[in-house]
Parts: structure tokens; sequence; C-alpha cells
């Protein structure tokens, strides 16, 4: 989900990591302005006698509510995921970051809670690498309910630009991702490959004068889409993507300060558009507090949070 800063301007560097690294540890990437503290999500539902649920937009993409944390560099430091249990919020997870002095991710640990209805375990580790500014290695544990698993990625560069990504699992190439790069050293495209050398996912870009990404081709097997981005005041205004025919999966129109305030989706039960619409509310540091989602015109979620800031 684009939030804030993340949409107004697609960082070149998230296109090189996509997800390894950059996954919401900044306070931008929750849309917060200023010198942030905490900050707690809480979404109800408004059909549902007003229990917790998980929207799919927002803070609520996948948790009923989460509890954030930052240091004063603007960096997530705690993350505390919640969900409903038996009509009651519950700890799902927690997940403790460590950031070095020049503001790169070391270390992420994930502890699985389940509301304590099992015994606790680390479910997710990952240990970051870098030499100089260039990430080059991150080492990913995983704890599933029958099977462990351990993943290394290997950051290949070529000068400055990130050539190659090979994703090791138990000892053995799991895949590659190869970058090509344009006459502005932009990624033109990103192609995957499985352990046999076969092609997977093919991404092509496209940028528009600024060096903004303005369109992505991806094909997948036999599956084509079509992602297109739109700029207004060099902030995004309207993200689409369409299938392979042409009909639109899924649009997106933002706000000037990064916030969605449409979203229209395919809704695959019967094939329509469903609509959905923002309204926030804001505190004096112009950020959201509360978020009234409708969806087709009828107010269906309600998220509201608690920011704390620190003092100056």
């Amino acid at each position: 989900m684009f939030t804030n800063n993340y949409v107004n301007r697609i960082s070149f560097l998230l296109l090189l990591f996509s997800g390894f690294l950059f996954a919401q540890n900044k306070a931008s990437d929750f849309g917060l302005l200023g010198n942030v503290s905490s900050m707690q999500s809480v979404t109800k539902s408004l059909k549902n006698s007003n229990s917790t649920e998980v929207s799919g937009f927002l803070d609520s993409e996948m948790y009923d509510s989460i509890s954030l944390k930052f240091d004063r560099r603007r960096n997530v430091v705690w993350r505390e995921n919640y969900l409903d249990y038996r009509g009651k919020l519950g700890l799902f997870d927690r997940t403790i970051l460590q950031v070095n002095a020049n503001r790169m991710l070391e270390k992420l640990e994930t502890t699985l809670i389940q509301n304590g209805e099992e015994p606790r375990k680390i479910s997710q580790k990952k240990i970051y690498y870098y030499k100089g500014a260039q990430l080059i290695r991150m080492d990913e544990f995983n704890s599933g309910r029958t099977s462990d698993q351990f993943w290394v990625t290997n950051y290949i560069y070529s000068g400055n630009q990130l050539a190659e990504r090979v994703v090791w699992m138990e000892d053995e190439i799991f895949s590659r991702i190869k970058n090509e790069y344009n006459s502005r050293n932009r990624i033109s495209t990103e192609k995957t490959y499985s352990n046999n050398g076969q092609m997977g996912k093919n991404i092509v870009f496209e940028y528009n004068s600024s060096g903004d990404i303005e369109k992505k081709l991806i094909q997948l097997g036999n599956e084509k889409t079509n992602e297109t981005f739109v700029y207004v005041n060099d902030n995004l205004h309207r993200y689409q993507k369409l299938d392979q025919k042409a009909q639109l999966i899924r649009e997106e129109i933002y706000h000037e300060l990064g916030w969605p305030t449409q979203i229209r989706q395919v809704n695959y039960q019967n094939n329509q558009l469903d609509i959905f619409e923002f309204d926030y509310k804001l505190d004096s540091m112009k950020n959201w507090v509360e978020c009234t989602i409708y969806k087709n015109q009828t107010p269906e979620y309600v998220l509201k949070r608690t920011i704390t800031y620190f003092k100056q």
C-alpha cells in the first residue's frame, strides 16, 4: 500500500531492493510527519457491532491494530501487530529493529506471540551486511509450524549499480534477479530466473522526464499486467493496474500529501468494481488520526490513530 513520501516520489532504491530491505521501517512509510515518537492504530468495523477488523488498507492492511515506536531519526525500532481473539484484541507478534549510526537497518527479529495461546518463538530473523553504503548480503531465518527455512541473499554490484541478487535456500540457489539499466542509470528491466535457469517474472520500467516511474510492464508466464503512474507537481496522483486485456484491476487516487482518497478494485466474486473512498481527520501536525473508509458509498471501517511526539 502506498503512503505519503513513498508515493510522492517513488525511490530508486525501493526499486533496487523491492521489499527486501525498506519495507515499512521509516515514519514516512506510514505517512507520518514531524518528530513522531509512537503511533498506535486500531481499525473497527462500522457494520459488525464496532468490532475490530482487518480492512485491507492503510495501517490495517493485514492486522486489526498495529503499534509502532520510533527513534529520533524517524526509524521504526519496535512494531507490534494485533488480531482479534474471540472478540478482543490480542498481540500476534512483536518485531524489534536495530538501525546503525548511518540509518541502515542491521537486524530485524520477530517474536510470534499469538495472544499467549502457543509458546513464544522467534518466527523471523534478518541480518543485513554492508560494504560502505552498499548492502551486500542479507541472512533470513523463518520458522514455520512444521519446518524452518534459512535464506541468504547476495547483492552483486557493477560500480554503484545493483546488477544482481542471488537468493539461496539451504545452500542451493533458489533464484537470480538481474537488472539492466538505461542511459540515465535507472533500471530498465528486472528479470527473475529460477534455479534451473528459466526466466520467471520480467519487469520493464519506463520513466518520465523527471526520472519518476511512468510505466511498469510485468510478465509472468502467460500473464501480463501494465502499471501506470501519473504525477501532479512531482507527487503521485494516480496509479493504475491493468490486465493484458486492458481491463482495470486496481486504481488508486492520492491526496497531495500521499494518502489514498479513492481506490477502485475488481471484486472477483461478482466481477464488478468496488469503490473505496477515504475521509480523514488531522491533528495539529497534519497527520491523519482518524480515517473513515466507505465501500460503494457505505461506511465500512474507521481507523483511529494515537500519535505521540518527541519533546524538543
